[in-house]
């Protein structure tokens, strides 16, 4: 490409106003009235993840690489000639993964009636995913009340059912056909319960109780709270041998909540003597977890968020699994992100930060 920090004129202001241009945070990229670039930045580049080097000037926005959400919005706002206020474009990676856009387009003056376009953005992703744990939380406040309420009332018959069942069946002889429907009420009942202690869990305020704790005892912890129903479907869920890694102060039993949520979903996704490994390894500073299965991938529409609260795919789901995660992990000053994988499956990583700031 022809940098946009070619000097014009040895010298001259062009130079530098092309400079500081390119020492934005924020993309820039314009274009002339024929739809063909006449400048992006280093920040242009960065946000779309292309090359600074491909996008060239004089080329036309239909041949550059850029991608196709954010190329089809660029193309129509050239074509239409006006001004746009802040917009967002959500692009989709290969892998699944999302980045949201904010971005806004200017005229750009000159002598005739439409010279072309200036288009500043951001990358809104972070800001987004805050927003949205903000409004989570802002959930949290309004139905935990109503939600433990109600919760309450519940737990308490059906663990009088539940525990009936079970004292029915110990009396009951192996060969009693009616020992199958008493099995039945003793299976929803535990359904039922777990699905009472994810509700509990989401509604229940809740204050960290750190400890200096090695990752891999966090997801042994794990893999153990989820080793019965793994078992029961013929998964096998393992983690990956690593090297020694440096402790974290994290709470243990919480933060093994989390990543027990994402291998429970993942040992619904995969098949019937499916795998999921779960890989630990140090990050910049952080503590990764990365659980891997060999199931379906995720697949959500463009606005739909798989943390959010009572979204699932699942009939007998609540909804509240990955949710419940989201809070933990944020509460730990981390973050969890998923993308599916090329060659099959989907990838959940959850970071936590080596230095938790409480």
């Amino acid at each position: 490409m022809e940098s946009m920090n070619k000097k014009t004129k040895p010298g001259g202001g062009g130079e530098i106003e092309e400079s500081i241009i390119d020492s934005l945070s924020s993309g820039v990229m314009v274009f002339d009235s024929n739809l063909r670039l006449l400048m992006a930045n280093h920040a242009a580049a960065e946000n779309l993840e292309v090359q600074i080097d491909s996008l060239a000037r004089g080329e036309r926005v239909s041949d550059l690489p850029l991608p196709a959400e954010f190329r089809a919005f660029v193309e129509n706002a050239l074509n239409s000639r006006r001004p746009l206020e802040r917009q967002e474009v959500v692009i989709r990676a290969p892998d699944g993964s999302r980045k949201e856009i904010g971005l806004s387009g200017s005229l750009l003056r000159g002598p005739a009636d439409f010279n072309g376009m200036v288009f500043l953005f951001v990358d809104m992703t972070e800001r987004r995913a805050l927003e949205r744990a903000a409004e989570l939380n802002r959930q949290l406040a309004q139905i935990g009340g109503l939600t433990a309420g109600v919760v309450h009332e519940l737990r308490n018959p059906l663990s009088v059912i539940s525990g009936l069942a079970e004292l029915i069946q110990r009396k009951m002889d192996e060969a009693d056909p009616r020992r199958t429907n008493v099995l039945a009420i003793a299976d929803e009942s535990h359904r039922m319960e777990r699905s009472i202690s994810q509700f509990l869990g989401f509604a229940r305020p809740f204050e960290l109780e750190p400890i200096l704790c090695g990752p891999r005892a966090i997801v042994q912890r794990a893999i153990a709270l989820s080793r019965g129903r793994a078992e029961k479907k013929g998964v096998k869920v393992e983690l990956r041998p690593g090297p020694a890694l440096p402790e974290v102060r994290a709470d243990l039993n919480m933060l093994a909540q989390a990543l027990n949520n994402i291998i429970t979903n993942a040992v619904d996704a995969v098949d019937k003597g499916g795998k999921i490994e779960i890989d630990v390894h140090e990050d910049d500073e952080e503590i990764v977890f990365d659980i891997i299965d060999n199931g379906p991938g995720v697949h959500v529409g463009e606005k739909e968020d798989i943390f959010s609260p009572f979204f699932t795919r699942k009939e007998s789901g609540t909804g509240l699994g990955l949710a419940i995660c989201h809070r933990i992990v944020t509460a730990h000053g981390g973050s969890v992100a998923y993308k599916n994988r090329e060659e099959g499956g989907a990838e959940f990583s959850v970071r936590i930060p080596v230095r938790m700031r409480l």
